[in-house]
C-alpha cells in the first residue's frame, strides 16, 4: 500500500527533468545597483537587490516583475553558465508589476506558452534565483485560479504551493509539460509560520502588458482622480457582495468633475455589481482616456448612479534626488536635490558639514568643471584619489563660496589659508 502511495504521489513529475533543462538557457537571474556608478564605464559593483526573469522574444527583450528593477542605475543579466550581460530598462508598468528589459548580446529560445488550461490541482514548476544563489527549481500544484489580492488589485493571480522565496520574483512558471503558463510574482509569508503559498500572474497578462511596453513604452489608461480602499467588511455590513470606498478625491480630476465624494461607496459599475475588490480596479487596468463609465454608488445610505467621463493620467514631475542611493556625494555627506539643471543641498552632514556646506546651498563647479547634474558631481568626486582633495564652487544667496570636500584622511592634512 505504501508502494502504491508512493508511486500515485510521484507520478505528476515523472519526466519533469527534461523539460526543466530545455527551458533553463532561457531564463535568466537579474542583479540591480541603485546606487551610482563609480564612472561612465564601471562594472556593476553592488547588488542591491535583485530577481528572476525570461526571454520574452526573438528580439532580446527579457521579462520580469517591475519591483525588481524599482529605480535601477545598472541591470546586469546572469544565464545558467553564469555568463554576464549588461541589459537595459524598455519600460515598466508599477500598476500591474511587469518590466520589459532588453540585452543585445543575450540570445536565447523563445519558451513555449499556454494562456488557457491552467486550472486547480495541475502540477507546476517554477526557476528563479531564490537569495541570489542562481538557477534553482521548485515544484508544487496550482491551488487556485483566478485569485484576487487586495494589495495587488489590477490582475488576477495563479496561486501555487511551489517553494518561493525573495529573489524568485519574475521568474516562469511552468506547467508539467513544460509550457509558459505564469511569472511568479509575490508569496504570502506570515513570520514565524510554514505558509507555502505563493502568487504568479497568468502569461496572458504578462504577454497583453509587455507587448505593449515594448510597442508604446508606456501604459495609458484611463484616470478617474480617486484613492479607493477595498474594504469586505464595508461590503458585509451594506449588504453586498464587495465594494470600494472613496477615500480621497484628487483637484480637478475627473472623479471630481463628475460629483464624487470622499466616503462614496462604489457597488458597482456599467449596471453590474461588483463580484470581488479588484473588479473595478482590473476594469481600470483596461481603461482608456475619454472612456465614460456609469457607477452605481451608496452615498448617505441612498443608492445613485454618477457618469464618469475618464481622463488621462496627468504627468508627475519627479523629484531627482540621491537620498538612499550610497552615493559618492552621500558618503561624503551630502543629500542632494537635482531641478532645473541646478544642484541644492538638502542635508549637510559628516564631512560636508565639517567643511561648511549648508543646506540650500547650490553646487556649481567642482575643480573648475561646470556640474549640472547629481550625477556629473559624481563622476568628478569619484576621479578624486585618496587623500585628494575637490574644491567645490558654492553659490549661497548672492554669495560665491569655494569650499575643500573630500573623505576624512584629506581633510584631516588641510590647512586653510587666511
Amino acid at each position: 500500500m505504501l508502494l502504491s502511495c508512493l508511486s500515485v504521489a510521484s507520478e505528476p513529475f515523472i519526466g519533469v527533468s527534461e523539460k526543466v533543462k530545455s527551458v533553463l538557457p532561457s531564463i535568466v537571474k537579474i542583479k540591480v545597483q541603485k546606487s551610482e556608478p563609480i564612472g561612465d564605464d564601471s562594472e556593476l559593483t553592488a547588488s542591491d537587490s535583485g530577481g528572476s526573469g525570461f526571454i520574452f522574444d526573438n528580439e532580446h527583450h527579457i521579462v520580469t516583475n517591475a519591483h525588481v528593477i524599482g529605480e535601477a542605475k545598472k541591470i546586469a543579466i546572469i544565464d545558467q553558465e553564469n555568463n554576464e550581460y549588461s541589459a537595459v530598462l524598455v519600460a515598466k508598468d508599477d500598476k500591474t508589476d511587469i518590466a520589459v528589459l532588453k540585452s543585445t548580446a543575450f540570445n536565447a529560445p523563445v519558451l513555449l506558452e499556454n494562456n488557457g488550461s491552467a486550472a486547480s490541482g495541475d502540477g507546476i514548476f517554477a526557476i528563479g534565483s531564490p537569495f541570489s544563489l542562481g538557477h534553482s527549481v521548485s515544484f508544487g500544484i496550482i491551488g487556485a485560479i483566478n485569485r484576487f489580492l487586495p494589495n495587488y488589485p489590477y490582475l488576477h493571480f495563479i496561486q501555487i504551493d511551489a517553494a518561493i522565496n525573495p529573489g524568485n520574483s519574475g521568474g516562469p512558471l511552468f506547467n508539467q509539460q513544460g509550457e509558459l503558463i505564469g511569472m511568479v510574482s509575490t508569496y504570502f509569508s506570515k513570520q514565524g509560520s510554514y505558509t507555502n503559498i505563493a502568487f504568479a500572474l497568468s502569461i496572458t497578462d504578462v504577454h497583453r502588458i509587455a507587448s505593449r511596453l515594448i510597442e508604446e513604452k508606456k501604459i495609458i489608461r484611463g484616470y478617474l482622480g480617486a484613492e479607493m480602499l477595498i474594504s469586505e467588511r464595508l461590503s458585509r455590513k451594506l449588504g453586498y457582495k464587495s465594494s470600494v470606498l472613496i477615500s480621497r478625491i484628487e483637484p480637478n480630476s475627473p472623479a471630481k468633475i463628475s460629483g464624487l465624494k470622499s466616503g462614496d461607496i462604489i457597488i458597482g459599475f456599467n449596471d453590474s455589481l461588483l463580484n470581488d475588490g479588484g473588479e473595478f480596479h482590473r476594469f481600470l487596468e483596461r481603461s482608456h482616456p475619454d472612456e465614460t463609465i456609469l457607477l452605481t454608488i451608496v452615498r448617505d445610505k441612498q443608492r445613485k448612479t454618477v457618469n464618469v467621463k475618464l481622463g488621462s493620467t496627468p504627468i508627475e514631475k519627479k523629484e531627482k534626488t540621491n537620498v538612499g542611493t550610497a552615493d559618492i556625494s552621500e558618503k561624503l555627506g551630502l543629500i542632494l536635490r537635482e531641478e532645473n539643471s541646478e544642484i541644492e543641498v538638502i542635508l549637510s552632514y559628516g564631512m560636508a558639514k565639517t567643511v561648511g556646506i549648508d543646506p540650500k546651498d547650490k553646487i556649481v563647479e567642482i575643480n573648475d568643471i561646470e556640474v549640472k547634474t547629481i550625477q556629473e558631481f559624481n563622476i568628478q568626486l569619484n576621479k578624486l584619489k585618496e587623500a585628494e582633495i575637490a574644491f567645490v564652487t558654492i553659490k549661497r544667496d548672492a554669495s560665491i563660496l569655494l569650499l575643500p570636500l573630500g573623505n576624512k584622511a584629506a581633510l584631516k592634512a588641510y590647512v586653510s589659508r587666511n
